[in-house]
């Protein structure tokens, strides 16, 4: 039975406020660390440090329970989940793997991480790969998504990239059509989902390619990240990293390109016990909070700005395609300030990431809604901006 009301008693013992006061909003790049994750990171340290090379080099018991804890989250099979180091370095694995030569094409969008950009970027200059690129608008539904992206799709293409939560303004586009016709076509789908662990429901088997994150919406240690390939693509795949364990497993084992080296497997507790708690928590119950708070946030804005300093909300207000994540903008005339970010902390402790996608990175905000955020803390985001906006 999935569990509706969410235990904020837990969530608060476990997320205890900054000793300085601080409000952290930025749950989207790299969020708080519960006390369950960081008393765990403390003991595995502990416990590597008697026997280090064991611990280090042949103890699979880490790798072991972070992959089932983080499997039985995702509902896949474990054998085809791999544990790495972020969604970039996931990302680069598979780009790397499916675009080999020069003519490959891939289609992909405008609101993609920094990181996959710059990958493209890379492969297009190394390999002389094309990039074919959808100008993404949120406002204007999935369907059109869809429908351009597979607008795009031609007899070279040999790789179609799009986020599962659109990272710009924490939009989660409906998906289905563009997997069932690419899957039609043949055409490998690589889904970047760092944003969905730790909001809702993840099923990355819906997908033939996905990566995500354990240190976002997850809380797990820095570091942790996913890479989920279907069976059938296994083989396709080619090492990021070299080590000598490479060669030990078959082509069609993906567990083989895990290892690299020399790690700090102390992680791997702690994203045991990130993923442990979220289920603890219920994922329904954390996406039920979350968008009470979006909501909140949303009504806030419409309230609180109006005129000239009305906020312009960038994310849709459809509640199967909301996450945690708003972003919104103010007209240039009215921010005085050359650097929004660095004058709400500077003045009032609060951090917040910028709009980096809509041409007004100094002009607006992307506000995360963490489970453990409260209403208090949105109060004084609006206040803030109430004082630092032009009247």
């Amino acid at each position: 039975m999935m569990q509706l009301d969410l235990n904020l008693e837990k969530v608060r013992s476990e997320w205890t406020p900054p000793r300085d006061g601080s409000t952290y909003l930025n749950t989207g790049s790299c969020g708080r660390k519960p006390k369950v994750v960081i008393e765990s990171l403390k003991k595995a340290l502990e416990q590597t440090n008697i026997n280090p090379t064991y611990s280090v080099f042949l103890d699979q018991e880490p790798w072991t329970k972070a992959r089932m804890a983080a499997s039985r989250l995702f509902a896949v099979d474990p054998t085809s989940l791999l544990i790495t180091h972020s969604t970039t370095q996931g990302m680069q694995m598979i780009m790397q793997s499916f675009l080999l030569k020069e003519g490959d094409e891939v289609v992909t969008t405008s609101h993609e991480h920094g990181s996959t950009k710059a990958i493209l970027r890379f492969l297009q200059e190394t390999r002389g790969i094309k990039i074919k690129t959808h100008e993404i608008d949120p406002l204007a539904g999935s369907d059109v998504f869809c429908k351009s992206m597979l607008d795009l799709v031609g007899p070279k293409t040999r790789l179609v990239q799009v986020s599962e939560i659109d990272c710009g303004s924490g939009w989660r586009p409906n998906l289905n059509k563009l997997v069932s016709e690419l899957e039609h076509q043949s055409i490998p789908l690589l889904v970047d989902g760092a944003h969905a662990p730790g909001q809702g429901q993840v099923r990355p088997s819906k997908y033939p390619l996905w990566t995500g994150s354990g240190h976002k919406w997850l809380c797990g240690p820095n570091g942790t990240g996913f890479i989920y390939v279907a069976p059938h693509l296994v083989s396709q795949l080619q090492p990021l990293w070299l080590s000598d364990r490479v060669y030990l497993g078959e082509p069609t084992d993906l567990l083989r390109f895990e290892y690299q080296g020399t790690t700090d497997v102390s992680r791997l507790d702690g994203l045991a016990e990130a993923c442990l708690l979220y289920e603890s928590l219920g994922e329904e119950a954390v996406v039920a909070r979350q968008r009470q708070l979006i909501k909140y946030l949303r009504q806030a804005l419409e309230q609180r700005f109006t005129g000239k300093r009305q906020a312009t909300i960038r994310t849709p207000d459809i509640d199967s395609e909301a996450t945690a994540m708003l972003t919104f903008t103010f007209a240039p005339e009215v921010v005085p300030v050359t650097d929004l970010r660095e004058t709400l902390w500077r003045e009032h402790k609060i951090w917040i990431q910028p709009d980096f996608y809509y041409g007004l990175p100094n002009h607006g905000l992307r506000v995360s809604c963490h489970a453990a955020t409260t209403e208090v803390e949105i109060n004084r985001l609006m206040d803030a901006l109430d004082s630092i906006l032009s009247k």
